[in-house]
């Protein structure tokens, strides 16, 4: 028993040794393959490879050319990076995986992660009692074939810390630079030497106990010890040899036959051994008799007559004994005869049984095929059934879907009968609203001409003091405040939202002056997207603004914080109006020569019922500081690249790297827009938004192009506006975009050719061309966007079906509109 336990342990420690440990880096995909194929060659194919990497979280993820801190972004967005980053090192570790796989070799790997390298190799050498690694030595551009020391700084501190038993290969470029051996001697020597007898005695056992064993079979035939005669030898041994030969399936029969055999051929012999000896007896008498008569005489003659007598009655016994011994000897070959046609026939009765037992399997198999078939053929019939179930359910689902086109129609139809209304409505509050504005330039130049000011006529927004400010937010309560350093109030009777500059840790850029004319900016951008100013507080550096109260798209965007919040996403059709909007503000910005710089969820309100918003925030970002300079660059393509973010966000609902990620492997055709498009929004719509948002995203500094892709965009939200239930994509782009004058839409125009488009196609770079064109531009030999210049991820081509059928209404529509124009 000790032996056998020692044996145990030998082979566990052998299982031990046999894993040989590899530390891959960071960029293992382009320096480790020639190192792995060294350990492959240096060490025999039986001995397991693991694969180790010690991943360092990152201190800083690249947003859109940036690098941020972690500490400045959300938790989501930290865990995403981080992810992405493990799955690329994972991928590495699985290209190697798959060359050991290819050489026949047990491989694994392990991922540890640890902020220091060096520390992460030391606790999986302590933790996994690592005896037998291999490390880079450097990277492939610094070796030399001079080194003969690792170079790599971390190379050479697992080299001093590593624990002493552990033997460590510094490699580089697929050579060996120098080995660490083993400093103190592992006593494994006297195991290994006890532990060999055991072996011996068990190897020796276990051929002493699969040597083969020699049985003796006795191969006499049965009925053949007493047999002497060869004529009886043959009549006894047929029968047997025919019975050894017959199958086993007929066994019980031979057994019978052979038994009749033997029983009917066994006392003919013995009878036929009597009368031969028998008649020889006779015959030795007989012979006895005439050698030992004398030769008759003549005083006897009476006596030879009856010696005659008896002679001649002998020799007429002899004669019978004869004839006897004849016919024995013909009914014994009548029956040795009669012997081979029993074996004959036993014969042929096996064939016939063997062919009966084949004929039989025949049928069973042909019996077996045709219940398949059956089944096969009820199966078909089953989803035959299936199938004419689920088209009496799809004609009755059309039929309800027909129903519910109708009643779109009709809701359409009061839809607009509803919007009619709101149009007047829209008409009286903007009478009122300049009837508001007049009332506050009255007031305005009423208070300048109290006051004796001369400078105030120059001023274009109402000036208020620190007090009123006070008193329409109650001392600047914490109850009325919305958020950072804006608070609610109430001044001269309307709502008003008050922004304080110089709160919330941010310090004010410009003195009093700078900011009044700051004020004067933001007081002359007029549009309905965007927040109306009402006045300004030079000395509290405060701006007053018209209250939006439906909250920021941000809060809409994140999760609901519990009952009585906001819902946590928008209806698909709320931020198709609210992206319009935005698109639509920034667009009259840019027409202007303004840039807003700060256009972001946070600063886009929405109203009560979400139906409509506003964008704020323009020209604060001026009026303070920046921890980061390179942030108070405000140009027109920073503006476009952030509503591209903003719209992105709107489709997927994800944070802002995320989004951007999904949705450019979706239109790589990585992904399905199916699996990217938040659920609310219908597939061909989100399309369309999320691809004008991908343009925006690539939008570069010196690109010109800003005014024209916020067009495209605008109009493609419009046409998403137009959307109502039954009715197309096509017909409602078409519809939307067709302007009063019938000129077409700028995004039906191909960006080569300049016309209207009859095959769209979508290219990698995520425009459309017409399809002749791109295809003259890619046959050409160029491989670059005609676009933004740079190189196509990929040359395969996608019909743009939606913007084809949009394209098609379009036409069918002018065509109409001028055959109408011509008959009147």
């Amino acid at each position: 028993m000790e032996a056998i336990g020692d044996t145990r342990n030998e082979e566990v420690e052998e299982e031990e040794e046999e894993a040989v440990y590899c530390a891959v880096g960071k960029e293992a995909g382009k320096e480790w393959k020639a190192n792995l194929l060294w350990v492959l060659a240096s060490f025999p194919r039986r001995r397991r490879v693991v694969f180790i990497h010690v991943h360092r979280p990152p201190s800083r993820v690249n947003m859109m050319g940036a690098w941020v801190p972690v500490s400045q972004l959300a938790e989501e967005e930290v865990n995403a990076y981080r992810q992405l980053e493990e799955e690329k090192i994972s991928k590495v570790l699985d290209d190697l995986l798959d060359i050991c796989k290819s050489q026949k070799v047990n491989a694994s790997k392990i991922i540890f992660s640890c902020d220091d390298t060096v520390t992460g190799l030391l606790h999986l050498i302590d933790d996994h009692g690592i005896t037998e690694l291999v490390m880079g030595a450097a990277s492939n551009k610094a070796y030399s074939r001079k080194m003969r020391a690792p170079r790599s700084k971390k190379a050479q501190k697992v080299q001093l810390k590593a624990s002493p038993s552990c033997k460590i290969w510094f490699v580089c470029k697929g050579n060996l630079i120098c080995t660490r051996e083993v400093n103190e001697v592992l006593n494994r020597t006297g195991s290994s030497t006890t532990s060999t007898s055991p072996r011996s005695s068990t190897s020796d056992n276990s051929r002493s106990r699969s040597s083969p064993r020699v049985h003796s079979v006795s191969s006499e035939p049965f009925g053949m010890q007493d047999s002497a005669e060869p004529t009886s030898l043959s009549v006894d041994q047929t029968p047997i040899r025919e019975d050894n030969a017959m199958d086993n399936s007929t066994e019980g029969f031979n057994h019978e036959a052979t038994d009749v055999a033997s029983s009917s051929t066994v006392p003919v012999s013995e009878n036929l051994e009597a009368e031969q000896r028998s008649a020889a007896t006779v015959v030795q008498s007989l012979q006895q008799i005439e050698e030992d008569s004398p030769t008759p005489s003549g005083h006897g003659s009476e006596d030879a007559g009856d010696m005659d007598d008896a002679y001649d009655k002998l020799k007429d016994a002899v004669i019978e004994a004869e004839n006897l011994r004849d016919e024995a000897y013909e009914e014994t070959r009548r029956r040795q005869k009669a012997d081979r046609d029993l074996a004959d026939a036993t014969r042929i009765a096996n064939e016939a049984e063997r062919s009966y037992q084949r004929e039989a399997r025949h049928r069973k198999e042909v019996e077996e095929r045709i219940a398949r078939e059956r089944a096969a053929i009820d199966q078909e019939r089953r989803e035959l059934d299936d199938v004419l179930d689920q088209t009496r359910k799809a004609d009755a689902r059309a039929a309800e879907l027909e129903l519910q086109i109708t009643e779109s129609e009709l809701m359409m139809c009061d839809l607009e009968s509803k919007i009619s209304e709101s149009y007047g409505l829209l008409h009286q509050l903007r009478r009122d609203r300049r009837r508001r504005d007049e009332s506050i330039s009255t007031s305005t130049a009423s208070a300048a001409a109290a006051d004796g000011c001369d400078d105030v006529e120059t001023e274009t927004f109402l000036r208020l003091g620190l007090s009123e400010l006070e008193t329409a937010t109650n001392n600047f309560d914490e109850s009325v405040r919305i958020g950072g350093g804006v608070y609610r109030g109430e001044l001269r009777g309307m709502e008003v939202a008050v922004r304080l500059i110089g709160d919330d840790d941010v310090t004010v850029a410009v003195d009093e002056v700078g900011f009044c004319r700051e004020v004067e900016a933001i007081g002359r951008a007029r549009h309905p997207a965007l927040v109306a100013l009402v006045g300004a507080c030079p000395e509290a550096r405060a701006v007053v603004h018209e209250l939006v109260p439906g909250g920021s798209l941000e809060s809409r965007l994140a999760v609901a914080g519990g009952e009585g919040s906001p819902p946590a996403t928008l209806p698909w059709h709320a931020m198709c109006v609210v992206a319009h909007r935005t698109c639509s503000a920034v667009a009259f910005l840019h027409s202007t020569g303004t840039a807003h710089g700060d256009v972001r969820p946070a600063n886009i309100l929405l109203g009560d019922e979400c139906c409509s918003s506003k964008l704020a925030g323009l020209g604060i970002r001026r009026l303070v500081t920046t921890p980061a300079p390179e942030e108070d660059e405000m140009t027109p393509e920073r503006d476009a690249r952030v509503v591209g973010v903003v719209l992105l966000r709107l489709v997927t609902g994800k944070p802002p790297f995320t989004a951007v990620k999904l949705s450019r492997e979706a239109a790589a055709g990585v992904k399905r827009w199916h699996d990217v498009v938040n659920g609310g929004w219908p597939v061909d719509v989100a399309t369309e938004v999320a691809l004008v948002g991908l343009k925006l995203c690539h939008v570069s500094d010196s690109d010109s192009s800003t005014c024209r892709l916020l067009e495209e965009a605008i109009g493609v939200m419009e046409a998403a506006m137009s959307a109502a239930p039954g009715r197309s994509w096509s017909s409602v782009s078409s519809a939307s975009s067709d302007g009063g004058d019938g000129s077409a839409p700028s995004y039906f125009l191909c960006p080569i050719m300049k016309e209207v488009m009859r095959d769209p196609q979508i290219a990698g770079d995520g425009y459309s061309y017409e399809a002749e064109a791109i295809k003259e531009w890619l046959k050409s030999g160029r491989d670059t966007s005609p676009m933004t210049n740079l190189k196509l991820p990929r040359r395969e081509l996608v019909p743009n079906l939606p913007l084809r059928e949009a394209i098609h209404e379009w036409r069918l529509r002018r065509a109409m509109r001028n055959k109408s124009t011509s008959r009147s």
